[in-house]
């Protein structure tokens, strides 16, 4: 089956997270049975026309700019013969006639799915991520009702798994038949995801389950930070963040989940020696003997996190992004990591990143993001 995802050009070549959710959105759309996903990328507030799509695409998925989509919306309406109207007596909120509303975390609806000629086309304001959950439950019902009785394969399971997964590595503990049934996703963040066919038993999955251990640490196509954020809000922990050469970034991604204010206490940008020395009470002789690109300065960043921020756990991020600043021994894309908790407990990590300055960024992120997964149990 055949997707066709429009989106406004911004969303996809100038963001380091795109708003539609990519690319955890195309393996949502994957485990539905989507094999084939086409993407058109649109200038802003510019028209498109649905029903001028090959009849080959099952699926059209559209994303406006948020705020309101304007003449994209507006075209897409005309188009199919939709018009807008007020949604109750009581609200000043319009409604599409004709179409099901599709909703966000908060229950706000921001998007229109509407059926035409067997197939559907969807529209969100701002982001498709956003509204996935009704999205979701609008295809499996087009699946349903448009394709009883034919051969249309049953959705895939969607295992995310911290680190690259290779053939070798699957090769190590199944059988070439068995490997054959998996797909390996390598992802931007340097994690993959596993599409299992739905036919596998219960038994072969908790096996998998087994062998991957605490790498495994997602079921369904579902951000990190959402992961991470779960188990924080769950422990009840109060997390700082001392970042150098992701500048933020990953705090960014824990403030982008709605309610993370519940964990999320504190986020420190020391990127300067001297803000290392004077926000996460880093000592000076340290730095200089040992290079702010150590683990001994980053273990002094978690911990100064943990105690400056008033924090129940910390995770500190220091490393060289590039395209300058190698030294010896310390390659462009080295970062190492550390994360401490009051308890005592410390988890170090060093890795050397591939790729320019902001996928060593991007990557960086995703792996302070599971260090505060594994800290917070």
């Amino acid at each position: 089956m055949k997707c066709l995802l429009v989106l406004p050009r911004w969303s996809e070549t100038h963001a380091l997270l795109p708003a539609s959710g990519r690319p955890h959105l195309d393996l949502l759309l994957q485990t539905l049975g989507f094999t084939e996903l086409s993407v058109r990328e649109l200038e802003p507030d510019k028209s498109f026309d649905p029903t001028a799509v090959p009849e080959e695409y099952q699926l059209i998925l559209a994303q406006g700019e948020a705020g309101g989509g304007g003449r994209l919306r507006r075209s897409i309406l005309s188009n199919l013969g939709l018009s807008l109207a007020l949604a109750n007596d009581e609200s000043d909120r319009l409604r599409v006639d004709g179409a099901r509303p599709l909703h966000n975390a908060r229950g706000e609806p921001t998007g229109f799915a509407v059926k035409r000629r067997g197939r559907l086309v969807a529209f969100a304001e701002g982001s498709l991520w956003a509204v996935r959950e009704d999205l979701q439950s609008e295809v499996h019902q087009l699946l349903h009702e448009e394709w009883a009785g034919r051969a249309v394969r049953k959705p895939s399971d969607c295992w995310l798994v911290e680190g690259r997964v290779t053939a070798a590595e699957m090769a190590q503990f199944l059988a070439d038949g068995e490997i054959s049934q998996i797909s390996l996703h390598p992802l931007p963040d340097g994690d993959t995801a596993l599409l299992l066919p739905g036919h596998l038993g219960e038994d072969y999955k908790s096996y998998l389950r087994e062998r991957f251990g605490e790498r495994l640490y997602a079921d369904r196509a579902t951000p990190l930070e959402e992961v991470v954020g779960e188990r924080l809000r769950a422990a009840g922990k109060r997390v700082a963040l001392a970042e150098s050469c992701t500048a933020g970034l990953a705090s960014a991604r824990l403030s982008a989940v709605p309610g993370s204010s519940a964990y999320l206490h504190v986020g420190i940008v020391a990127y300067a020696n001297a803000a290392k020395q004077r926000q996460l009470a880093v000592s000076e002789s340290l730095i200089a003997q040992h290079g702010a690109v150590s683990p001994e300065v980053a273990l002094a960043m978690a911990r100064g996190a943990v105690l400056m921020g008033d924090a129940d756990l910390g995770v500190s991020v220091t490393g060289i992004s590039g395209p300058d600043g190698a030294a010896p021994g310390k390659p462009v894309g080295t970062v190492f990591f550390a994360a401490f908790n009051r308890d005592g407990r410390v988890l170090e990590q060093h890795a050397v990143f591939p790729g320019g300055r902001h996928q060593v960024r991007h990557q960086a992120s995703q792996t302070a993001l599971h260090l505060l997964r594994r800290m917070a149990g």
